[in-house]
């Protein structure tokens, strides 16, 4: 019998990117993307490759149309077999109280919603299924809005959570519109999410608007195009954080004198100071290093103490206390951080 190009393509990139002995929680919201990742991991599945569930989280923001969406992914599970666990959130009560859009609100409850189920039951990670579409979006997006090296990459096929819970994006080299086919050629049902069409959201007028217009004037292959410079450009920003963790342990000290290396890896590194309350780095190793790295190795030091990222106001001002080499002054930092210029040192501390 032969199999369906598109379909045996998708089986193989899960194949390759998935442990054949791991347990994972599927991110199933009901529509054809997530409902394309759920059908093909129960085809791996009944070849005895890896285990899977599925999370449903339903934010509280279509009535009806949101309890026909999780009816849909309960539906799927019990005719294939699949645990299903569904998390309700309430996304508006949420984003009042701490001041966000409902966007926002609604993506940290909703991974917050993931990480809980997926600790319960023991997953190796979580699977999400964006796709190539969702990546071309994320990079636009964080482009208009201003962002670092880091961010141009976009969503990386792999991102370490510091628990030991993976968030794996398999499926960005594809598109929305062959997902959409993988569940017409598998027979898989699949909802649409009307929000997905409100331009008040940025992300869907970058969708329906910006993208569509790019296309038509500028370049047909701008999703693609995207896609494939936020990948090349993970690799470069891999390396300059590697060269950043280099010269970090160069510039660390304890007690005034140089300390040895503490990882060569931030989530270790994160983790190597969450307990401690100040690090230090010595001023005439950022003084010498590159602008750039020095920058970098700030941001470091910071996230290693908060577990936050600077911003690049808060960079320069950092920059500045090194530059000026002058006691007595205080960057006073988000998360009850303080720097300090203290005897050739920068010093981080947590109040």
């Amino acid at each position: 019998m032969l199999i369906d190009p598109l379909i045996f393509k998708l089986h193989k990139t899960l194949r390759t990117a998935l442990s054949g002995d791991s347990h994972y929680l599927l991110a199933v919201s009901g529509g054809s993307d997530s409902m394309a990742l759920a059908k093909a991991c129960c085809c791996l599945r009944d070849e005895g490759c890896g285990q899977y569930s599925v999370c449903h989280v339903e934010h509280g923001l279509r009535g009806e149309e949101s309890l026909r969406d999780m009816a849909l992914v309960q539906k799927f599970c019990t005719q294939h077999a699949l645990n299903c666990y569904v998390q309700h959130v309430d996304v508006q009560g949420f984003a009042g109280r701490e001041r966000l859009s409902v966007e926002t609100a609604a993506r940290q409850l909703r991974h917050g919603a993931l990480l809980k189920v997926a600790q319960a039951i023991n997953a190796d990670g979580i699977i999400f299924a964006h796709n190539q579409d969702d990546q071309a979006e994320t990079v636009l997006l964080r482009l208009l809005r201003g962002t670092s090296l880091k961010g141009l990459g976009g969503i990386r096929s792999v991102r370490e959570n510091h628990v030991g819970i993976d968030k794996l994006h398999p499926l960005l080299e594809f598109t929305h519109r062959q997902l959409a086919e993988y569940c017409r050629l598998q027979g898989v049902e699949f909802c649409h999410d009307s929000t997905n069409d409100d331009v008040r959201y940025t992300r869907n007028r970058v969708r329906h608007e910006l993208l569509p217009y790019l296309e038509r004037t500028f370049n047909g292959s701008i999703k693609a195009n995207l896609a494939r410079m936020a990948k090349q450009l993970q690799a470069e920003e891999d390396f300059l954080e590697r060269s950043a963790l280099s010269c970090f342990n160069d510039a660390l000290l304890e007690n005034g004198f140089k300390q040895q290396a503490v990882c060569v890896d931030v989530a270790l590194l994160r983790q190597y100071f969450s307990e401690k309350h100040s690090l230090r780095l010595a001023a005439k190793v950022l003084c010498n290093a590159d602008m750039a790295m020095r920058r970098r190795v700030l941001r470091l030091a910071y996230y290693a103490l908060s577990g936050r990222e600077l911003d690049n106001e808060r960079t320069l001002a950092l920059e500045l206390l090194e530059e000026k080499g002058t006691g007595g002054k205080a960057v006073q930092l988000p998360g009850g951080v303080t720097a300090v210029y203290y005897k050739q040192q920068i010093i981080l501390k947590k109040n």
